[in-house]
């Protein structure tokens, strides 16, 4: 059976749908990376406008007349903690001594401390300093009208990071994926140089980010918890290295490995030496019920 000759190219969907794009332009690709990065950055700004920035809005209405950094240290009004506005995903906590009297809910909790900024989660907890030599108002007089004028920046800031995040690790991971596809692709017999195997990774990426845009969304939605998020970040990976180890096998064959075309791969040449007649024997008749030569009239 001859493979075929075209490929599809519009999908990343299955093994073959890869491997179109060995053939495929670059802006093809480029356009189908634009589209998967674009619906992710859109659910990342459904996650922040959904389900943090209203918390941090309304810790910035619950906030007093009176607080600031100074020294890289916090000066609040009030000595014992509080919580200042929170949800299942997100939770802002004033606590100077850092008690941990507040308990808490939400699967990111940011605690203002006296002299850090901790962030806690499910994976344990991480903190920064309040930065030194710089003055900041944590009020509400000031923060207030500062962040109503900056939300629709940060909104876009936060899908141009997406952006530029994804497209900045597909072309790393592309680069680290093709050294195993094209190894594959020889040991199969395949044809793909370089900048094809460059091109297929890139490509085999595509169909994992959509899986974590999905998941993204279903968390969003609070139908997914944080432990199925890292679940689907975990296996967003396995997606990528299953297309990966899978699509060498789709490329053509190369062109002196495939059997000529109507050619016949039963029939078989007699060896040499094995009952093969000799050149000087002569031939023998092919009738061989053939009636000897009549004898001659001089004999009659």
């Amino acid at each position: 059976m001859s493979e075929p000759t075209k490929l599809p190219v519009w999908q990343p969907l299955t093994f073959r749908g890869v491997a179109g794009f060995a053939r495929a332009r670059w802006t093809r690709l480029l356009l189908l990376q634009s589209i998967v990065a674009v619906f992710v950055a859109a659910i990342v700004v459904v996650l922040l406008s959904k389900c943090w920035f209203p918390v941090v809005t309304q810790a910035v209405q619950a906030l007093s007349d009176f607080g600031s950094v100074r020294g890289a240290r916090l000066a609040w009004p009030n000595a014992e903690a509080v919580v200042l506005a929170e949800n299942r995903f997100l939770g802002l906590v004033v606590d100077l001594e850092e008690s941990g009297s507040t308990g808490q809910i939400a699967d990111l909790q940011v605690e203002f401390t006296r002299e850090r900024i901790k962030f806690v989660s499910l994976l344990g907890y991480a903190s920064c300093p309040y930065p030194s030599g710089v003055g900041i108002e944590i009020n509400r007089h000031t923060l207030d009208p500062w962040w109503n004028a900056w939300r629709p920046a940060f909104l876009f800031g936060g899908a141009f990071a997406t952006v530029l995040f994804l497209f900045a690790s597909w072309f790393a991971l592309a680069a680290l994926y093709a050294v195993p596809m094209r190894l594959l692709a020889w040991l199969a017999g395949r044809a793909a140089s370089p900048g094809k195997c460059w091109r297929m990774s890139a490509a085999a990426l595509l169909p994992g980010a959509a899986w974590m845009g999905g998941a993204l969304l279903l968390y969003a939605l609070g139908q997914l918890s944080l432990v199925g998020i890292g679940a689907a970040f975990g296996l967003h990976f396995l997606v990528g290295w299953v297309y990966v180890l899978g699509v060498p096998f789709c490329l053509p064959r190369k062109e002196g490995d495939a059997p000529a075309a109507g050619a016949n791969p039963f029939n078989s040449v007699p060896a040499a030496g094995l009952d093969a007649p000799s050149a000087s024997a002569p031939a023998e008749s092919s009738n061989p019920f053939q009636n000897p030569q009549p004898p001659s009239a001089d004999n009659g």
